[in-house]
């Protein structure tokens, strides 16, 4: 089953205090690059890129996208498709955010699992999620 990374899972992955939850997602990166199986929706560079930059500056960013891009994890580009999709959870979902609504609709897309632990993906039905613990 492919994999959806959501921008919680590279939060956890780069800044999490918790080694415990750090490596148990160093290992789920290991899993998935071996695998094949790791997909994140452009969406989610964007949030990522966003937050390493402000907490490291733009060089950091830049060099954790293209270690992103080089690691075997596939970057899925957003369509038409997946926005109507999203639009149309965004319109069931009035609490769920924009960007969580393009995950959404790409892991269903791709009858896949969403990995994060943002309780907002709860709420479409059908979507399966899965975290780190």
């Amino acid at each position: 089953m492919k994999e959806v990374l959501d921008s919680r899972f590279f939060a956890a992955l780069f800044f999490e205090g918790d080694e415990r939850i750090r490596e148990a997602a160093r290992a789920k990166l290991r899993r998935l690059r071996r695998d094949r199986r790791g997909l994140i929706p452009s969406v989610v560079m964007a949030e990522v890129v966003s937050l390493i930059c402000r907490k490291g500056g733009r060089d950091a960013a830049r060099t954790h996208q293209r270690a992103i891009e080089a690691s075997g994890l596939e970057v899925i580009p957003l369509d038409g498709t997946d926005a109507a999709e999203a639009g149309l959870l965004l319109c069931t979902h009035r609490g769920l955010p924009l960007a969580d609504a393009l995950v959404a609709a790409v892991a269903l897309r791709v009858d896949g699992r969403v990995i994060s632990d943002d309780l907002h993906f709860g709420q479409v039905r059908g979507l399966r999620v899965a975290w780190l613990t």
